[in-house]
């Protein structure tokens, strides 16, 4: 009975150890108890005839379980191991991850003591709240309705981007102003208002242009300062949500009159250089660029903005500030919105299908043929005991530089909220002109001076096809100019009056969109381009200069013989010698 109880055990043990090593796992948590499991499950199933006589039948069980071993619940090595995902788009699933991360709260700490044995320590924890914008990801869709727009993704992305540089910079009146596309890399744009450095200052402008030293010199236009013109906004851009927004510079007017005469796509690097008639880097071509853009296609609905109510003058008498011949104090600039929000837009309901072109203005200021959005104020007078600046002098030589210049045309102020319906695009047709006939009498006598190479005769007409001229340089009314509208209007969603959405683009900067929807309370612009303005055939750069005329040849004259120089001190004219005996006849008198 021992021996049998021995062997029993034996028995149990060794078939505890077996099941183990059939039990041991691989890598992918498979075991061969477990496939030896679902073997017998599908022989007991399937009931096959004959299966020790035939075993291919098991090699067909066998193929189905490793063929169908995902569908039952089971892995296999290659779902198990990690895609390969190139380095870049680690890098960007890292700085996306970035943007979830809350800012550290600010804390401010008190300490009391009220008494030498008592202190009292406060701690206030403040967590930073991020300044409210207009959702990028809200706004998508009206964009994506009008034909342009992000994908989800990106606009999320871009929220949660905004609103950490927002905390960080404490930025106001902040707007997405659009994307403009390069050749290497894309720009997001940031509107928000004029950011102020720490410990910058922003002065009311003064003027600051001395005068021309010549009469006829040019004097450059000086910026505008913060808060005031095309410096009113500052833009920020990056190229990819996660990336750091990077500050563009303020903008000067000969940077916008230089990009007026530049036409150059953008490459995403702000370093880049331009173009030789745009001396600055790609930063600051942006900057003008939107500049431009901003002023020409940032629109509204009639009556949805309107001037805000002037503030009443706090100046402080300046005989103060000038007391003992002290200078005056430049005094500190505040911020002016330039259109308000209209209280009573929102009352009732329109119809956004009957906003069309003419129930559309202009809400930004207009750009001058100087780069400026505002006139350079005057200078004041000098007080007594102020010395005034030296007049400009001209040489005693030049008697026409006494007469007064011209001064020349100011232009006409443009009004803030102008209809956008009187916005034009000039086209110039270039018609050539007929040749005039020619008389079969006078072909013989014009092809002689051909042949001996004699020039045409200045009158004669030129038959040649005339070159595009530019728009600005043919009068209005000329015929080969016509006017094309510069906005187009259609309607989208034109299922019902709730859905309808209102899309308004400008042919002028293709890419500039406006839309408006929700009964008309919900409007905004947008800008998805290449940041260039629409030029057709019409369209040439400014010529380069006219090269300078060289110095005249230097003339070789025979120098005057002894003969000559005594007539010229005798005061007597000095004979004409016509032939080459009477030339010969004066040397031999020089010679005697």
């Amino acid at each position: 009975m021992a021996s049998a109880a021995l062997s029993a055990a034996e028995l149990e043990e060794q078939f505890a150890s077996a099941k183990a090593y059939l039990m041991q796992a691989d890598k992918d948590g498979v075991s061969a108890y477990d496939q030896l499991t679902r073997l017998m499950e599908l022989l007991l199933e399937d009931n096959p005839e004959n299966v020790a006589g035939d075993p291919s039948k098991l090699h067909e069980i066998l193929s189905f379980i490793q063929t169908h071993s995902f569908v039952c619940g089971e892995s296999t090595s290659a779902c198990c191991e990690a895609s390969q995902l190139p380095a870049e788009e680690l890098r960007r699933f890292e700085g996306n991850k970035q943007l979830f991360n809350r800012p550290a709260p600010e804390v401010h700490t008190i300490i009391e003591q009220p008494d030498p044995y008592t202190t009292i320590t406060t701690t206030t924890v403040v967590p930073l709240k991020a300044p409210s914008f207009e959702s990028i990801a809200a706004q998508n869709k009206f964009w994506t309705a009008a034909g342009c727009g992000l994908a989800d993704e990106e606009a999320f992305l871009l929220d949660r981007s905004v609103t950490n540089l927002a905390m960080e910079k404490n930025l106001q009146d902040i707007k997405f102003f659009g994307k403009i596309f390069g050749t290497h890399s894309d720009y997001f744009i940031l509107r928000t208002r004029r950011y102020v450095e720490a410990g910058e200052i922003i002065y009311v402008e003064t003027n600051t242009m001395g005068k021309p030293q010549r009469k006829k010199g040019i004097v450059p236009v000086q910026a505008e300062p913060g808060y005031v013109g095309v410096n009113r906004y500052t833009f920020w851009v990056t190229a990819s949500p996660s990336d750091k927004w990077e500050k563009l510079p303020d903008v000067t007017p000969q940077q916008i009159n230089a990009a007026r005469e530049t036409k150059r796509f953008f490459t995403g690097d702000l370093s880049a250089p331009v173009a030789a008639t745009f001396p600055w880097g790609e930063a600051a071509y942006l900057r003008a660029q939107l500049a431009r853009i901003t002023s020409g296609t940032t629109i509204a609905p009639q009556g949805a903005l309107e001037e805000p109510e002037p503030e009443p003058d706090t100046e402080e008498d300046e005989d103060e500030d000038a007391e003992g011949g002290a200078p005056r104090k430049p005094k500190e600039a505040k911020y002016k919105p330039l259109a308000v929000p209209s209280p009573v837009y929102d009352e009732e309901e329109v119809d956004v299908a009957q906003l069309t072109t003419d129930r559309w203005v202009h809400v930004e200021g207009y750009i001058y043929k100087n780069g400026r959005q505002t006139k350079v104020p005057e200078k004041p007078e000098p007080e007594e005991g102020e010395e005034t600046e030296p007049e400009s002098t001209e040489p005693e030589g030049d008697a026409e530089g006494e007469e007064e210049e011209e001064e020349p045309e100011e232009e006409e102020e443009v009004e803030l909220f102008a209809p956008i319906q009187s916005d034009y695009l000039y086209g110039v047709v270039d018609i050539p002109q007929l040749p005039p006939p020619i008389n079969d009498e006078d072909e013989e006598e014009e092809e002689e001076p051909d042949e001996e190479g004699e020039e045409k005769d200045p009158g004669e007409p030129d038959n040649t096809p005339l070159k595009p001229l530019r728009d600005d340089d043919v009068p209005d009314d000329d015929s080969t100019k016509m006017k094309i509208a510069c906005w187009t209007m259609r309607v989208e969603n034109n299922v019902s009056k709730a859905h309808r959405i209102a899309v308004v683009q400008s042919l002028r900067w293709p890419g500039a969109t406006a839309y408006a929807a929700e009964g008309g309370k919900r409007w905004s612009c947008v800008y998805f381009g290449n940041g260039l303005k629409k030029t057709d055939a019409a369209f040439t750069p400014s010529p380069a200069p006219p090269v300078q005329s060289e110095c005249a040849d230097i003339t070789e004259v025979a120098d005057p013989t002894s003969t000559v120089e005594k007539l010229v001190r005798r005061g007597e004219e000095i004979p004409e010698i016509d032939s080459e005996a009477e030339a010969d006849e004066l040397e031999e008198e020089e010679d005697s």
